[in-house]
């Protein structure tokens, strides 16, 4: 486990020391490595792990580490995902500058990612949690204009908020036991009950603002202004999901579903998800620069991961990891898509992608594939997936559940409507002077798209045989009510 994840941050540390003579030998350095690190997890997922305390000060506050049903599923998307986005990324990055500093932050960055997922107390997530903020605030201000230093100041603003809300849970907490996991949560008997709602809200706005929690969102589309690897991988897949792992663990292996379901602090819980859902969606449909127009869907599709998390059901946990994983397939496929074409025609607006199609068929094809799965139109694992969590609302008493159900469909509309304003446009309508201008196909090459048309196959197995990886995730973590 130590060793999974010290083999990604040493060998970034060491990238810039090395100053590989050439990108290909850079290329073949960050891609091993990243390889290697996934290939370890999958060992780890297969033969497990004992737990191990690195560090203790108290009983309370230890860093210990290991491996159990809700860290393999987190543990077993990054590895799958994590080697295709560096291929991704060791093209799209010949067009950038300081490119080893890049490879050295994004590879470190997986090894604290590993971490993260073997966490086994809340002291520990959260160390690993304001790690991540540090190891990926480099990537975003990486390009280091305007957009990117403003990106990078609105990440640390929100992220030293979250951090307060955050540690004083973490802080609380303690005082009325170890903070370890432990599925169905820990013994809070004697904590009072407005304390608990209060408690539990701090964590769940707190850590809930890597998740973009509504209305701690606006930092996720000023994200966009980093490198696409980094939208694509991290502010899209990794540290987003990051802080649905978080607020999962709060609910189910803290406080527990039990103690909270019912209770006013679940009211608002439910009321900040569906928010993040409508509000995302909207501003979707609004943007017009199509990195942030994706980066807006992201917050509303975390919105729903947000809200099977809140229903404290056990087939909400599950409808919520499904989305998850579903979510990270297609949204990394888009965001590769659209980084493709800023790359080869430096175009980013809505109105310039007009005719583009005819220009980039594959990256378009793939696009299309993974905008109609983010619509959730059968048979992609968008559908499944939304359809996992519907069915979770509607076991939940009361008017939230009806609530939610409708956010969902008002949602799945608003996404057609924001994924048609690109596709239509980009394969419908006559080229403008300069796309007409552009000679020939202009397609990457294929290590950008290799990984596209493996989000597609996976989007598209996923959709049409879902039962094994259902069946895989309530293995993993059971059904905790």
């Amino acid at each position: 486990m130590l060793i999974a994840a010290l083999i990604p941050l040493l060998g970034g540390a060491a990238l810039p020391l090395l100053r590989p003579r050439s990108r290909k030998a850079r290329t073949v350095y960050v891609v091993g490595i990243t390889s290697i690190t996934s290939l370890l997890a999958l060992r780890l997922l297969l033969a497990g792990a004992a737990d191990v305390t690195v560090l203790s000060l108290s009983d309370a506050f230890r860093l210990t580490f290991g491996l159990d049903g809700l860290g393999r599923v987190f543990l077993a998307l990054i590895a799958f995902l994590w080697p295709l986005a560096a291929l991704y990324a060791t093209e799209y990055m010949e067009h950038e500058d300081r490119e080893d500093t890049f490879f050295a932050f994004y590879t470190m960055t997986y090894g604290v990612m590993v971490l993260f997922c073997c966490a086994r107390n809340i002291f520990t997530l959260y160390v690993l949690y304001e790690c991540i903020t540090m190891a990926t605030l480099p990537l975003v201000w990486h390009k280091r204009d305007v957009d990117s230093v403003r990106a990078a100041r609105a990440y640390v603003r929100y992220s030293i908020g979250s951090a307060a809300f955050a540690f004083s849970a973490m802080v609380v907490l303690s005082v009325y036991g170890s903070g370890d996991f432990a599925p169905g949560g820990i013994a809070l008997g004697e904590m009072p009950e407005l304390l608990r709602g209060v408690c539990f809200l701090a964590a769940f706005f707190g850590f809930g603002v890597k998740a973009a929690v509504f209305p701690l969102c606006a930092w996720l589309p000023r994200a966009s202004a980093a490198p696409t690897p980094v939208t694509a991988l991290l502010h899209a897949v990794a540290v987003v999901n990051a802080g649905v792992f978080s607020v999962l663990r709060m609910i189910y292996y803290i406080f527990g579903s039990d103690g909270l379901a019912g209770s006013w602090a679940q009211d608002i819980a439910l009321a900040a998800s569906v928010a993040t859902i409508i509000f995302g969606a909207v501003l979707a449909v609004r943007e017009t620069h199509v990195k942030r127009k994706l980066a807006w869907s992201t917050v509303s599709n975390l919105g729903y991961m947000l809200l099977g998390a809140s229903l404290m059901l056990g087939d909400g946990l599950r409808g919520s990891l499904l989305h998850m994983v579903c979510h990270s397939l297609m949204k990394m496929g888009l965001f590769s898509c659209i980084g493709a074409v800023m790359v080869q025609t430096g175009r980013s607006r809505v109105w310039e992608l007009r005719g583009l199609a005819r220009k980039m068929p594959a990256v378009f094809g793939f696009f299309a594939f993974g905008a109609v799965a983010l619509m959730g139109i059968p048979p992609l694992c968008g559908f499944v997936s939304k359809l996992a969590l519907a069915e979770a609302a509607l076991e939940l008493e009361g008017v939230w559940g009806w609530i939610g159900v409708g956010a969902l469909l008002l949602s799945t509309v608003l996404t057609a409507i924001y994924q048609l304003s690109v596709l239509l446009p980009a394969f419908f309508l006559p080229p403008d002077e300069g796309a007409a201008s552009i000679a020939g196909r202009c397609d990457p090459g294929w290590r950008m798209l290799l990984p596209m048309a493996v989000m597609a196959a996976a989007v598209l197995a996923v959709g049409v045989h879902p039962q094994p990886l259902i069946d895989a995730l309530t293995a993993a973590v059971g059904l905790v009510r």
